[in-house]
């Protein structure tokens, strides 16, 4: 009896020993997930942060509504009016991955320039200290973006940052040049840039919108407002040189007549082109948009739903069709069977396959008809439909107020995904009075004492870097946790705040097996559940 109670004992111990080794087992496996996660997040962390402290531009901190590209707001000649809601959908998503941006004053629309002009601009930007004291160009051109990231938010954020200014170089050195050529310019240099940064495998699709002031000649093909007037300039030009020549192979009169006939001649052009344009042009709102992936721009057009970009998935038989012809494959509707767009920008690891070449619009504004502009993720168009988006806020003149209610909307359908949304409601009246004003190309903007939005921010965040005031790289609050107060209302980060990182941590109804498995040990950021905003004023 002993004997067997011994055995028993020892079994019992046994099986004890082996419950708490298990045991054990699993709470450093545990510790060890969250630690090697933590690790990541702040391995990336530190990637954004390493670049900031040689690029300014990444350590803008959040503007209002979260927005990455820093502190844009309204004017008094604003004629639109930007709203943006976000939610990490907490029950279905453990990160946020959207980041987003926009600017009341882009790259103003700049006269038709010659090469001159280009290269003294130039010689200006290499041999000119811009000072944070210059005048901003109060240009009232808007920038708008949503970036939907995959394998972790750094290739969003750095778009969030980024892409705008890439966007506005890439303009300055190509006047003449066609937007929507410029847009394919800019997202094939960001991807460029992208391939020479850590975290290789981080992507995001890409919704872009330009909204811009154009003085246009009427042509029968569908031109940025630059051409046309460049075009117009050449017809004045060729008109004009005909006086020039004339004037110039006149008979020589005596003295000084034969010189004061060829400056008459040669001031004849300039001139003449001031007067054809003014003659031949008429001021108009553009709106160009460009696209990779699956993020739709919407624009309501009197009530009807008109989408001006292209989802970029597997189950499209034209992408599927390119994809195969580049000797890739399209598993389950995805790329390789892994990825869910075909074109994005970053993704470095399968760029021979998924392209960074945009899906680009061009649309001359109906100030009478277009009354607002949708731009979301498909974390929206996954549960509903562009005229239904457009049917339910077309009577919300609120912009905050209606991509709120966009995502609630998608919520409440059970969207799986995060969810981000911009509106851009059109002033019809501001818009009016505005093409009656001066005319874009009446004169060149004094850039030497001048400068756009995205350059003004951008000086002032290196002005602080250098006075020791700002983060080192500023981070969307949406995507760390950061930039919410004790009741739940969105703080945007201050400019002398830093970006607080929170450590990785389980959700509040999350299992530990969950955390356990590797394809959710990534560099994901946790993230707070709802981002609010509130309309400026």
């Amino acid at each position: 009896m002993d004997r067997d109670s011994g055995d028993k004992k020892r079994r019992s111990s046994g099986v004890g020993s082996k419950a708490s080794s298990l045991l054990a087992s699993a709470r450093n496996s545990l510790n060890f997930a969250q630690i090697t996660r933590s690790s990541s997040d702040s391995s990336s962390q530190s990637a954004l942060q390493k670049l900031g402290k040689h690029d300014p531009a990444l350590a803008v901190p959040q503007g209002q509504h979260n927005n990455s590209a820093g502190e844009s707001l309204p004017g008094p000649g604003s004629t639109f009016k930007v709203g943006v809601w976000e939610d990490r959908n907490r029950k279905c998503r453990r990160t946020m991955e959207d980041t987003h941006a926009f600017l009341y004053n882009f790259l103003d629309t700049p006269a038709p320039a010659t090469e001159s002009s280009v290269t003294r601009h130039k010689s200006e930007k290499e041999n000119a200290v811009l000072s944070s004291q210059q005048e901003l160009v109060e240009s009232d051109n808007g920038y708008f973006a949503i970036f939907d990231g995959h394998a972790g938010t750094f290739a969003a954020d750095w778009c969030g940052k980024k892409l705008h200014g890439i966007l506005e170089e890439t303009i300055r050195k190509n006047p003449n040049s066609p937007i929507p050529e410029l847009l394919d310019q800019t997202f094939t240099s960001v991807d460029a840039q992208l391939e020479k940064l850590p975290l290789k495998n981080s992507g995001c699709t890409a919704a872009i919108a330009l909204l811009r002031w154009e003085d246009r000649v009427p042509s029968d093909r569908s031109v940025t407002g630059s051409v046309a007037v460049a075009q117009a300039a050449q017809h004045a030009l060729a008109n004009t040189n005909k006086i020039t020549k004339a004037a110039q192979d006149a008979p020589p009169s005596p003295g000084k007549e034969r010189e004061a006939n060829t400056d008459t001649a040669q001031a004849l052009p300039s001139d003449a082109i001031a007067a054809k344009l003014k003659g031949a042009s008429t001021r108009q709102r553009v709106l160009y948009t460009a696209n990779v992936g699956d993020a739709r721009i919407i624009l309501c057009r009197g009530g009807k739903a008109l989408r001006l970009s292209y989802d970029h998935k597997g189950s499209d038989e034209n992408e599927g069709k390119r994809i195969t012809g580049a000797g890739g494959l399209i598993l389950n509707n995805r790329v390789n069977g892994v990825l869910a767009v075909t074109r994005a920008l970053g993704d470095t690891y399968m760029k021979h396959l998924v392209t960074g070449h945009p899906y680009t619009t061009e649309t001359v504004l109906q100030p009478e008809m277009d009354e607002f502009i949708i731009i979301a993720c498909d974390g929206l168009w996954d549960v509903c439909t562009d005229q239904e988006a457009v049917d339910l806020v077309r009577d919300v003149h609120n912009p905050v107020a209606a991509s709120k209610l966009l995502v609630d909307h998608a919520l409440n359908r059970f969207s799986t995904d995060n969810l981000s949304c911009m509106i851009v409601r059109m002033d019809k009246e501001g818009i009016l009075r505005s093409q009656k004003g001066l005319p874009v190309v009446a004169g060149a903007v004094d850039r030497t004492s001048r400068v756009s939005e995205a350059e003004k921010i951008v000086q002032d965040t290196k002005q602080h870097i250098t006075d020791g005031s700002t983060a080192a790289v500023g981070v969307s609050p949406s995507n760390n946790g950061a930039g919410f107060g004790q009741e739940g209302a969105f703080v945007p980060t201050i400019l002398n705040g830093a970006v607080e990182e929170e450590p990785g941590a389980i959700g509040e109804g999350d299992s530990p097996e969950v955390a356990l498995m590797p394809e959710m040990v990534e560099i994901n950021r946790a993230r707070e559940p709802v981002l609010q905003g509130t309309e400026q004023q």
